[in-house]
């Protein structure tokens, strides 16, 4: 029988071993399987570290238990060991469940982060952006002692709650082992509305490899060319925005890990312009929006300069208005413009902070491959004039 397993992650300390054991032996007794360094792991790789993320990844639901101490930081990650499992668990969307020691986590919410809101509010209107390093930000402006837990695990929660985690209070010492049996309840019984849409799933599952085959799409674009030209501007706009599809935002990609700080959504239009005499005036459009023509003159236009650009470098400009990112690129008199919807919390200073994030992100996804399809393909068409 296929067990659900259970990776139980916590620092390696004291207060927290008599936890940890009554965890793993209930888990054991319930017939699920639990998972933790000390005696159900068999070394992967020779790095320990990375054999314990594997395990991360192949569990279903991840255990974490948070007190006062932090753990091994690791210098090249900037992250503790612990913190790179959850950080996994998290990219991975494993189902996460945090108990935190009730007094540790009472004093975060009552004292830690109000202080953190309030330097975070001071630093962005000074600097205009968030800090390089937000664990060496917390800790040079808290101010609780260390005698309630190390500054690591205030970043820790931190990080834990941009993240949506909700937190469980547990007491060291007190049994929680009949608050977990509830959770796991509750997910059992929450599962048994998928059961009866069981086959429609595997039916979509079977026919997603159809959505990206290049090899098919690349012949439909070529077959909108005749002459040397465009018979169905529409649809090949239509093809492009469809695969444009939205992706994540990763703030780090270090040996351990990738974090996600937000994501761009679906392409909701695409337009496209073509330079006539001194103004560049729109083609053609797919999607919810409503085009308009620029002067060349109008140096304030994402499509002038765009066009202006003589290098033909994509571009990506944001309204925070719209809360949208608009990607586009030159090809000969063409300029080609995707409006990307914004998902999650943004600001001015977090745009500009990570907006080669957002611009690196788009150019590694699989819709820009297509993008850069039709820039070779429309750039040796001989018969487009300049």
């Amino acid at each position: 029988m296929d067990k659900t397993t259970i990776f139980i992650s916590s620092v390696a300390q004291d207060s927290l071993t008599a936890i940890r054991n009554d965890v793993f032996k209930e888990l054991k007794n319930m017939g699920h399987e639990p998972i933790r360094f000390e005696d159900s792991m068999r070394y992967i790789h020779q790095d320990a570290i990375r054999t314990c993320l594997e395990y991360v990844s192949k569990s279903d639901i991840f255990l974490l238990f948070i007190a006062d101490k932090a753990g091994t930081l690791l210098e090249d990650e900037g992250k503790t060991i612990t913190h790179l499992e959850f950080l996994r668990a998290y990219k991975e969307n494993k189902h996460i469940i945090v108990y935190v020691h009730d007094t540790v986590l009472d004093t975060y919410f009552q004292t830690i982060r109000p202080q953190i809101k309030k330097s975070l509010k001071l630093y962005f209107s000074k600097h205009g952006k968030e800090p390089d390093s937000m664990f060496d930000f917390i800790s040079e402006n808290i101010k609780e002692n260390s005698h309630i837990a190390e500054k690591y695990v205030w970043y820790f929660l931190y990080d834990a709650e941009q993240k949506g985690i909700y937190f469980e209070k547990c007491s060291l010492g007190v049994e929680v082992l009949s608050n977990i049996k509830s959770y796991l309840s509750a997910l059992f019984k929450e599962s048994l509305q998928y059961f009866n849409i069981r086959s429609e799933i595997q039916k979509s599952l079977e026919h997603v490899d159809l959505y990206g085959d290049f090899y098919e799409l690349s012949l439909e674009f070529i077959s909108l060319i005749r002459n040397g030209q465009i018979t169905n501007w529409r649809r090949l706009l239509a093809l492009l925005r469809s695969k444009m599809v939205g992706c994540n935002i990763y703030t780090t990609n270090t040996k351990y890990q990738q974090e996600a700080i937000g994501a761009l959504m679906d392409c909701k239009a695409v337009t496209l312009y073509e330079k006539r005499g001194n103004m560049m005036v729109c083609k053609e459009y797919d999607g919810l929006t409503t085009p308009e023509n620029f002067s060349l003159s109008d140096t304030s236009s994402y499509v002038v300069q765009t066009y202006n650009d003589h290098e033909h470098n994509e571009k990506l400009y944001y309204s925070l208005e719209k809360r949208t990112c608009y990607f586009l690129f030159k090809v000969k008199s063409y300029v080609f413009c995707f409006h990307l919807p914004l998902l999650g919390e943004w600001d001015y200073h977090k745009l500009k902070t990570y907006q080669h994030h957002i611009f690196n992100a788009i150019l590694e996804s699989k819709g820009y491959s297509y993008c850069y399809f039709i820039k070779m393909l429309l750039g040796g068409l001989s018969s487009e004039q300049l």
